[in-house]
């Protein structure tokens, strides 16, 4: 999440031992190592788009959506088709039901990246690249089926108990 914000501007992470760091962190605990482990970190991986793209080709709604939008433009004026993808008002447009959207709710919300982040979190990662209709609802179950957030979290409600009502001054 962060690391996409960060490539544009030109800064230099430097390692300090824990000499001359007062408070140890994580960069000053790991030990150094290969560079070339560190390359996934700086190159985005779009391969995906292709395996995107076979299975937009096969589904029956993208196809009609995306004649639709093809021959009525004016008709539908928050969508635009872009190198064979139909964009909703800049996003890649994914029909409700396709494969493809249980392996981007994998991949933005229990990887390293994702960090489990939950619902609202992981909508708005969704949302900047992709629209899908019922993105909410499959995050929200997806979320909730979790099981390592189901170990790890806790319900940030207070205890539920009986009201105790405040005594009555004359």
């Amino acid at each position: 999440m962060y690391l996409a914000r960060l490539m544009g501007f030109d800064y230099q992470i430097q390692y300090r031992s824990r000499t001359h760091h007062q408070a140890a962190d994580a960069l000053s605990r790991l030990p150094e190592q290969d560079l070339s482990l560190s390359i996934i970190l700086y190159v985005p991986c779009l391969t995906f788009l292709e395996e995107l793209h076979n299975q937009l080709e096969n589904h029956p709604e993208y196809i009609c959506q995306r004649h639709d939008v093809w021959e009525f433009p004016t008709k539908h004026p928050e969508f635009t088709i872009s190198h064979n993808f139909l964009l909703n008002n800049g996003h890649i447009w994914l029909p409700r039901g396709l494969p493809m959207i249980s392996s981007l709710l994998t991949e933005y919300h229990p990887t390293p990246t994702g960090g489990h982040m939950g619902v609202a979190k992981t909508i708005a990662q969704i949302l900047e690249n992709f629209y899908s209709p019922g993105v909410r609802d499959d995050v929200t179950q997806f979320v909730a089926e979790c099981v390592e957030c189901q170990y790890t979290k806790y319900e940030t409600k207070g205890i539920v108990g009986l009201l105790c009502p405040l005594p009555v001054l004359y």
